[in-house]
């Protein structure tokens, strides 16, 4: 689709109107960094298309005249985002992170990729890693939150049951939370699973 494409299907559904209205634009994928190149001319499209207001820090939101444009990435740290992300004053722009463990079965050199876990901790992203038992949780710890050269704060990590049923949710979920407990960590649910179950189509 090109650019008028999306922009038109946006409009016909009145997602613009929701993102002027302060709805978050929720970028995902596969990793989406692959493609920000075309991303940021996409996002430069639509910020001049809808009437967005340039962010600036000296002004507080209520106080634009014009809507601000809200953008956050899910990203696995493996490709470092441009800059323009984060120090544009047409948007704000926030990460959030999902690394890859050693749970994932891929190679660390493909998953780890520790000057852009740098560069997104000081950006303030949130992380998010799926564990199913505690000693999931030693990677975190080792390579993470104890890593003087990544320095995550534990304030900054939520996780997530390894579960793909509501039935293994219902098993695993409360040793995650314990487990969230004992570290400080946030805990995130699998609401859908929790809801729908298997439900591919809701």
């Amino acid at each position: 689709m090109t650019f008028e494409e999306i922009a038109q299907y946006f409009e016909k559904k009145g997602y613009h109107e929701q993102l002027r209205k302060g709805a978050l634009l929720k970028i995902t994928g596969g990793e989406p960094f692959i493609q920000q190149k075309n991303l940021l001319e996409f996002v430069k499209f639509i910020h001049e298309r809808w009437g967005f207001d340039d962010y600036s820090t000296e002004v507080s939101v209520s106080e634009l005249k014009k809507p601000t444009l809200y953008i956050d990435f899910e990203t696995n740290a493996t490709i470092m985002p441009d800059e323009e992300w984060e120090y544009s004053a047409k948007w704000v722009c926030t990460f959030t992170t999902s690394p890859k463990l050693s749970n994932n079965g891929d190679a660390v050199e493909k998953r780890y990729k520790p000057e852009v876990l740098k560069y997104l901790v000081d950006s303030g992203a949130c992380f998010k890693f799926v564990a199913k038992q505690e000693s999931d949780l030693d990677e975190v710890l080792e390579k993470y939150v104890n890593n003087p050269d990544i320095n995550l704060p534990t304030d900054l990590i939520w996780i997530m049951p390894m579960c793909g049923s509501r039935k293994e949710l219902i098993e695993i979920g409360p040793a995650v939370a314990d487990i969230c407990k004992k570290y400080g960590f946030k805990f995130s649910n699998r609401l859908h699973l929790q809801i729908w179950d298997l439900a591919l189509r809701v």
